[in-house]
């Protein structure tokens, strides 16, 4: 099995295990799209062969939303009736988490290929 489909196998368990977590605790439709977006995003951008070339691509993509889930954005979601009730911005932070989650991958991975244009113009690592 390749890396590429070890990691489309980890993300739809990931997706999964979340799904069964939350225990259809989601009401609101635009709340289901706010958890599953960047979820779906990561199995998306397992096809486009931008990623697929390199496996740090997908891995510095996919690791500030496997984190911030695992130990931020998901434990949060379980208790999010009671946080709403306590928090005036419960909403806000519910739709802000997901988004930086993906902002911070995609700029990881921009900072990558910057990071490989230096080294290649200035041929280090050889």
């Amino acid at each position: 099995m390749n890396f590429t489909a070890a990691y489309r196998i980890f993300t739809a368990l990931f997706m999964l295990i979340v799904t069964i977590g939350l225990g259809m605790k989601l009401n609101d439709f635009t709340s289901v799209i706010y958890v599953f977006v960047p979820l779906l995003l990561m199995l998306g951008i397992s096809f486009m062969p931008f990623f697929k070339q390199r496996k740090l691509r997908l891995i510095l993509f996919s690791a500030p939303i496997v984190i911030l889930y695992g130990f931020g954005f998901y434990p949060w979601l379980t208790n999010y009736q009671e946080v709403a009730v306590s928090s005036s911005t419960s909403t806000l932070d519910f739709i802000i988490i997901p988004v930086w989650a993906t902002l911070y991958g995609a700029g990881f991975v921009v900072l990558h290929e910057i990071a490989l244009g230096v080294a290649r113009a200035f041929n280090w690592g050889r």
